[in-house]
């Protein structure tokens, strides 16, 4: 048969024509087309290395033809045993022999079959050795050494016995061997970690390795521990399984005899439940029985049920006479010893007598007979019995025949028989289920705890615990084996549930303990569904049947179905058109990196093209085909279509399209040379992640701006520097509170102005950056001056920089008395802003919050655009447009009344959470923390609120603005003079004093200070002087039309008359 999976990628030798699947000859140019090679492919494997100790003294002391016959028989017997545990021989070098387990079909338990065939090979040899010894007068012994690990399978080179293995796991077990004692096993530490608890091992030794430096730890393997195993550790509490424990209990309680199926995927915690269960359940009337399938196990004939009976009469340990004698005592006089029943029964445990005579009964009625006495043991005993077999997937064709004609009549006993099984198993015993339980994966947030479990609560591991749990997507075998592949690689360090990161890892890789669980069931599957399957890793997470015939066109659609009944993918759309997922992103991992890389990257390469041509105009493809492309390695056009795919995103979802901008530059940075072609691809993604950072926040900002003026610096690049400085600019406003280093920057930016050769866009974008730094800098006369070139530049259409000219020219006309002037500029600002993204109406409305905040303007006239502004937001889901539409709703709500009061705190406090949490827009948080520390302060958090203010005040007035700085100087103000001890009023006065210093220099800026003087006056108790700061509050409120103050300025000046009066 054709391997479909590489059907669509073979192409002729002569001309280099795609190929049809079953095509004897080339369509294009006749050649005859060469049989397929066996398709390379990764795998996790374990290598065997046998060899001879002494092979030339053997060679020396015995005649050729002796030699060859005693090599005959040695490498027969350990090929026979290879064979056995479904290993491969992959070679014999004269006097050694090379083996692979876990190719080419794929085993979870390579490592313990490898084991168990290494120990298997020793007991060959040494029965060889006694008679080539009594023969021949001379020693035979064998070292054999084992590694496991990734490594490439396939036929290779040219000749018979081309099928081999590549990479370093076969090198190191040849060192494993050669380390090994004569007549030893000498395993890696991978290989022994990987049959941890089923194998007994000696201390760690130390090999030398040529050309290794250092020695390679090694553990010489001692033993194979009979019914222990890997898989199922039972590491810390059981999670997310209560309802399952409830539902076996009352199958148990009952008192009716039944058979539950517990079915799910592997170390989803099957073994886990029934062991949970079993220590539950058990006590002085219940008898728990357990008895466990093994892979290795699966051909040989009823050994599943020989293990199920030793168990259930207790004889595991009896000899043959003891165990016959024990299990007819316990049938209470209802089975006699030299019946034919009993000599079946005994046959099926492996203890019948040797010299009883053969019961001549056919197939069935042996069956029936065995399954007929089994129920009667079960009636026989005085307590009731629990029977687990686990792993029934793996269980050997006669003990499931058996077991099930057992199932069938439970009914007549008490028992309880639980199974468990994967979903591929459809053998005899899942038939006969009176209940079935379908095991899920957890939740997230079980999860979540589970992995806290294995980790602890050391908060360097707090950001690791969430990637292993979005990795281990629900199954707490996979999360298990990701915490102990961590620590192993280094990681983490500590112990389980104390661990600590110890360094960083890029990506959670695969532990290799679930890769061969995966891959096992992988190439479980026929050749057609595998094929579909690794098509479907190539093309992503989801895929539909359209996409999957590019690469395999002559695909049967039926296969889908046999991978979802597999488990192994979901369907998740079914009309119009189809669409599927994989069940758990570890399987997709697994497909994808069991296939070559040359492989993969000409099947993206066809996704690419095909995808292109299918639609070459819809842009939203683009990330997609960019994703392709790079995967291929045809980085330039995937350069392109990054680039591509981030302008269709930027005004749909701009995090988004800054990921692609951030795969452009990481691609343009790995394009080798330095001309400038290459230079300009690496200008290009960093000035837009630059320019766009004052939406999102970016830790690497400043990292990325130097390289970019580095860059652009080496070609001459002024409009590039120019636009990312601006970017630069406005982030360090908005996002840093860093004003003054923003101004610094603005000088520099102004200065490039004159040597940018652009078109009126690009040049509005970096003067509103400039005229920004001069406003947030309170150089308002600069400012304009900025504004009114910029102004000049563009027409009347509707843009973020006319908006920004437009609210900026507001705030300083309000702030300089030209009421009526400021509303309307603000108007326009508003309007133009309005039919812009919801992010930039919403960053526009802040101006407005502010000039709300310092009491410029009054809160219930503008209800209704802020609330309209939060809602366009929250709608539209940008972290900046929420923010500020957080922001300005809940200072205008907080001044409406008393009744918005909660809801204004509440917007308020999550504006604050998440500009701190996404370090975007914090330059309000001035405002914002005010009108907080001043609630807190109400509630009583008098100190803590003061604490913060200062704070506050000191940020804005070193690095922050001078605008924002006067809001959070007056709400520090009235705190300390309303707790009013005398060490308060003092500061009050010295920070009066002092606020001269970093006076803005503007007419408003002046009124939080009258005001203050005023309410300090009246708590010195100094009639005139209040009386007379009230009326200059008042005067200039009334001057510059400070409609947010007015009313409290009249009633301060009431109050003043009064007290004077009194």
């Amino acid at each position: 048969m054709a391997d479909r999976a590489t059907a669509a990628s073979e192409r002729c030798g002569a001309c280099d024509n795609d190929l049809r699947t079953t095509a004897r000859f080339c369509d294009a140019c006749g050649a005859p087309v060469a049989p397929s090679a066996a398709k390379r492919e990764h795998k996790q494997i374990t290598v065997l290395f046998a060899d001879v100790v002494g092979s030339m003294n053997l060679a020396a002391t015995l005649t050729a033809e002796r030699l060859q016959e005693v090599m005959n028989s040695l490498f027969n017997g350990a090929s026979a045993v290879v064979q056995r545990y479904q290993g491969t021989v992959d070679k014999f070098t004269g006097d050694g022999l090379m083996a692979l387990f876990g190719a080419p079909l794929a085993l979870e338990d390579h490592a313990l079959r490898a084991c168990i065939a290494a120990l298997e090979i020793q007991v060959v040899a040494e029965r060889l050795a006694d008679e080539v010894h009594r023969r021949d007068g001379v020693d035979l012994k064998l070292r054999i050494g084992l590694n496991s690990g990734a490594a490439i399978v396939g036929e290779i080179g040219l000749g018979p016995g081309r099928y081999t293995a590549v990479g370093h796991p076969v090198g190191l077990a040849q060192r494993m061997e050669a380390g090994a004692p004569p007549g030893g096993v000498m395993c890696s530490l991978t290989t022994a970690r990987m049959v941890e608890g089923a194998a007994r091992f000696g201390a760690v030794e130390t090999i030398a390795v040529k050309n290794a430096g250092e020695g390679v730890p090694a553990r010489r393997l001692l033993a194979i521990e009979s019914d222990r195993r890997v898989v199922g550790r039972n590491e810390g509490l059981m999670l997310g399984r209560d309802d399952d424990l409830r539902l076996l209990r009352d199958v148990v309680d009952s008192s009716r005899g039944a058979l539950v199926g517990i079915v799910g995927a592997p170390g989803v915690g099957k073994s886990r439940l029934i062991s949970e269960f079993g220590a539950v359940v058990a006590g002085p009337a219940v008898r728990v029985v357990t008895a466990r399938c093994e892979a290795h196990i699966t051909a040989v004939a009823f050994r599943v049920l020989a293990r199920l009976l030793r168990a259930l009469f207790d004889v595991q340990e009896a000899s043959d006479s003891e165990a016959r004698q024990k299990t007819i005592a316990q049938y209470n006089g209802q089975l006699a010893p030299d019946s034919a029943d009993a000599n079946i029964l005994f046959e099926a445990m492996g203890i019948a007598e040797p010299t009883a005579d053969v019961i001549h009964v056919s197939v069935d009625g042996r069956r029936r007979r065995l399954a007929a006495s089994i129920c009667g043991a079960l009636r026989a005993f005085k307590w009731r019995t629990v029977l687990f077999v686990d792993d029934v997937h793996w269980i050997d064709a006669p003990s499931d025949a058996v077991l099930a004609d057992v199932a069938a009549r439970l009914g007549t006993t008490t028992t309880t028989m639980v199974i468990t099984y994967r979903p591929e198993y459809a053998g005899a015993l899942r038939h006969h289920s009176h209940r079935t339980i379908a095991l899920q994966p957890l939740t997230d947030k079980t999860t979540a705890r589970l992995v806290r479990q294995l980790l602890g609560r050391d908060p360097s591991v707090e950001g690791m615990a969430q990637r292993i749990a979005v990795a281990a997507a629900g199954n707490p075998f996979f999360a298990e084996e990701i915490v102990r592949d961590l620590a192993g690689r280094g990681v983490l360090s500590g112990s389980r549930g104390d661990y600590r990161l110890a360094s960083t890892a890029e990506e959670i890789a695969v532990p290799a303990t679930a890769q061969a669980v995966l891959a096992a069931r992988i190439d479980r599957l026929s050749a057609e569904s595998k094929a579909i399957l690794n098509a479907a890793a190539v093309i992503g997470t989801r895929f539909d049947p359209e996409t999957l015939n590019i690469l395999i066109p002559e695909m049967d659609s039926r296969q889908l179905a046999d991978l979802v009944s597999a488990e192994l993918i979901d369907q998740t759309e079914f009309v119009p058109r189809q669409r599927f997922c994989f069940r758990h992103p570890l399987v997709r991992t697994v497909a994808y990196e069991s296939q070559l890389g040359s492989t993969r990257a000409l099947a993206h390469a066809r996704l690419a093209t095909a995808i292109e041509e299918r639609d070459p105009g819809v842009s939203e493809n683009a990330t997609l085909i960019a994703t392709h492309l790079e995967a291929a390695g045809e980085l330039t056009r995937a350069y392109r279509w990054h680039l591509r795919a981030a302008e269709w995103l930027r005004y749909r979802d701009l995090p988004a399209a800054r990921a692609e901008w951030d795969s452009a530059q990481r691609i343009a940075d790995r394009l080798a040379g330095d001309d400038d072609d290459i230079v300009a691809m690496r200008i290009t993604p960093r000035t837009m992640l630059i320019s766009t950072a004052l939406y999102v926040g970016d830790d690497d900002a400043g990292e990325r701006y130097q390289e970019l003026r580095d860059l652009t610096t080496r070609i001459g690049d002024v409009t590039s520097l120019a636009l990312a400085t601006a970017g630069r600019v406005m982030s360090l406003i908005l996002n840093n509170k860093c004003v003054r280093d923003a101004a610094v920057l603005a000088d520099e930016l102004e200065a490039m102005v004159a040597l940018v050769d652009c078109d009126p866009a690009t040049r509005s974008i970096i003067l509103v950056a400039v005229a920004f730094a001069r406003f947030t800098d309170c150089d308002f006369d600069a400012a304009l001056r900025v504004i009114e070139e910029m102004v000049s530049l563009t027409r009347e259409e509707p843009t973020m920089e006319l908006a920004v000219s437009k609210s900026i020219s507001a705030y300083i006309a309000i702030c300089r008395g030209e009421h009526r002037r400021g509303r309307s500029l603000l108007q326009e600002g508003l309007d133009t802003a309005r039919s812009l993204h919801p992010a930039n109406y919403a960053i526009i409305l802040n101006y407005l919050g502010i000039l709300v905040a310092v009491g410029m303007l009054r809160a219930d006239e503008l209800v209704d655009e802020v609330s309209d502004a939060l809602r366009r937001a929250e709608s539209f889901g940008g972290i900046c447009g929420i923010i500020c539409a957080e922001s300005a709703c809940g200072t205008v709500l907080l001044r409406t009344g008393k009744e918005m009061r909660d809801e204004a705190m509440t917007l308020l406090r999550q504006a604050r959470t998440n500009m701190r949490r996404y370090s975007v827009f914090t330059i309000v948080d001035g405002t914002i923390g005010a009108d907080l520390a001043v609630g807190a302060y109400r509630n009583g958090q008098r100190d803590e609120a003061i604490d913060d203010l200062r704070a506050l005040v000191a940020a804005h007035i070193n690095d922050g603005s001078r605008l924002i700085a006067c809001r959070t100087a007056e709400a520090l103000v009235e705190l300390l003079i309303d707790r009013g001890s005398a060490d308060d009023l003092n500061e009050v006065r010295r920070f009066l004093a002092d606020s001269r210093s970093w006076h803005p220099g503007f007419p408003a800026a002046d009124l939080w200070g009258l005001r203050s003087r005023a309410l300090l006056a009246r708590a010195h108790r100094d009639p005139a002087g209040y009386a007379g700061f009230a009326s200059e509050y008042l005067a200039l409120c009334e001057t510059l039309s400070a409609q947010g103050r007015i009313a409290d300025a009249r009633r301060m000046v009431n109050e003043s008359v009064e007290r004077s009066a009194g």
